[in-house]
């Protein structure tokens, strides 16, 4: 380990086979915090990497650096007061929120430089009292991924987590070197919850706090799929913003004016509006879904999928309406060959028409399924099957279906 000149070390923090941390004083008798890179090649390029991106992307919510050397073994901070880990849990939303701001705003010249942290945890957001006043920084940017193709050396590997467990987004644990921005939107999404439940997350699981406006806005920054968070931390805390307040507008409004993502969270975080939602869905056109999906495919599934939860304390007319409406959501999801949600609002949808054992609805999926090709297909009855309701289509299939119109899927659901 390099011992900084003119600097008296203290105590010792915390070491890792990489680094070790250690209060010190300087010549002119500050306390400061040191950080120091082990002897180790490798080890020395990742401090070097992690010392140039907080140089380079300083604002009031990274940690500042104070001095540093030019061979990049070493660099000296202020001491913090504690760290988010320190926090009593569950906060209010308010100061929950006032995390998540800092955050956005400490990574965002990282993120704007197409870098990503890919260490967000409640140990590395640390609350800093200074001249420049008191606020939550963001620290130990010690596996920070370079722009990609920019990187001259590959120090993450695949098929190992890169990063800290629970905290960090399921791409992480494949193959970090190709995490986006999207795996901090994921691991801030897992911060809130902890932060409003108390709860800590696992591989791919995050708590869903009471209020459920709150609660859409987190289940999509912490989405299993990249693509379908939330592009950047900034439209996570505006979600997370809106989420505080009333809706502005009616949610047909929403409908009218092309905020889908709104209509998303509307559904989500209106739980006891449900019925009334469902008689306005049934109303869409195709080309209305079509627009859903193109604006928020992830959070139209989500809403569909909850409201098909509502079916069985619904009128018949409305079951009817409702459930056939589905198929349209289907035929977008299909034709996008967005496969694995098509099949997970199948698997629900099936399920609920074969439990309230409805002819209309049941009618105009068998009439979807008949013109399915053959991978579409192949999605919809593995849902056929994982929703048990197989004999429920089987026995309208054969009634319904003559051998000629027959796809392979029409086919298996006609044979004896």
């Amino acid at each position: 380990m390099v011992i900084p000149d003119g600097y008296a070390l203290l105590e010792k923090i915390s070491e890792t086979p990489s680094a070790q941390v250690w209060t010190a004083q300087s010549a002119t008798g500050q306390a400061v915090v040191l950080k120091t890179a082990a002897d180790v090649r490798q080890v020395q390029k990742r401090f070097e990497r992690e010392l140039l991106a907080m140089v380079a992307t300083a604002n009031r919510h990274v940690m500042p650096i104070l001095d540093y050397d030019s061979s990049h073994s070493w660099y000296g901070m202020p001491r913090a007061s504690r760290a988010l880990s320190e926090m009593d849990v569950p906060c209010s939303v308010s100061e929950c929120l006032d995390v998540l701001e800092a955050v956005a705003i400490g990574l965002g010249p990282l993120h704007a430089q197409d870098q990503v942290h890919r260490d967000l945890k409640p140990q590395n957001i640390l609350w800093l009292e200074s001249a420049q006043g008191a606020r939550w920084v963001v620290a130990d940017f010690g596996i920070v991924r370079n722009p990609l193709g920019l990187t001259a050396s590959k120090l993450t590997h695949a098929g190992g987590l890169t990063g800290s467990a629970g905290w960090a987004a399921p791409e992480q644990y494949t193959d970090a070197h190709d995490a986006t921005v999207s795996a901090d939107v994921y691991s801030l999404g897992a911060i809130a919850s902890w932060l409003l439940t108390g709860q800590p997350p696992s591989y791919g699981h995050v708590q869903m706090p009471s209020d459920p406006r709150l609660g859409a806005a987190i289940r999509r920054a912490t989405r299993p799929r990249g693509s379908d968070r939330f592009a950047s931390l900034d439209q996570f805390v505006n979600a997370f913003t809106k989420a505080t307040k009333p809706f502005v507008g009616t949610f047909e409004a929403l409908i009218h004016q092309g905020e889908w993502a709104e209509v998303s969270a509307y559904v989500l975080g209106q739980p006891a509006e449900h019925a009334r939602l469902v008689r306005a869905l049934a109303k869409l056109s195709q080309s209305d879904v079509n627009r859903w999906a193109a604006g928020d495919s992830a959070g139209m599934v989500d809403a569909v999928t909850d409201l098909l939860g509502e079916v069985p304390a619904m009128s018949y007319s409305d079951m009817d309406s409702f459930l056939s409406w589905c198929v349209s959501v289907l035929r977008v999801l299909t034709n996008a060959n967005q496969l694995e949600p098509a099949e997970r609002i199948a698997t629900v949808l099936f399920a609920t028409t074969a439990s309230v054992d409805q002819f209309v609805p049941a009618r105009a999926i068998l009439d979807w399924l008949s013109v399915l090709p053959r991978r579409p297909g192949e999605a919809m009855e593995r849902a056929l099957h994982s929703s048990e309701s197989w004999e429920f289509f089987q026995e309208r299939a054969r009634d319904k279906f003559e051998k000629h119109t027959d796809t392979a899927l029409i086919a298996k659901l006609r044979e004896t």
